[in-house]
């Protein structure tokens, strides 16, 4: 965790942030600065998720695949992420 927390600066590299349900305005503005890392970012809030849920169950790990396809379709075509 520390380690991600370093982070300064992702360029024009692909970021998806991702947030599960709802959160008070503190965590949101971590969130929205988050996005700030990258000049090609996008954030998708998945409302009624946890964090465990985002991958275990079905209904709430389909947006996290989307948003690791989408990153690996900026990637592989060099092209900004849909917003």
């Amino acid at each position: 965790m520390q380690e991600a927390a370093s982070l300064r600066d992702f360029a024009d590299k692909p970021l998806i942030v991702l947030t599960a349900g709802e959160h008070p305005a503190s965590w949101m503005a971590a969130q929205n600065k988050m996005l700030t890392l990258s000049t090609n970012s996008a954030q998708q809030i998945v409302a009624g998720a946890t964090h465990t849920d985002l991958v275990l169950e079905e209904e709430y790990a389909a947006p996290t695949a989307q948003a690791i396809l989408a990153v690996v379709n900026s990637v592989r075509h060099d092209r900004p992420l849909s917003r």
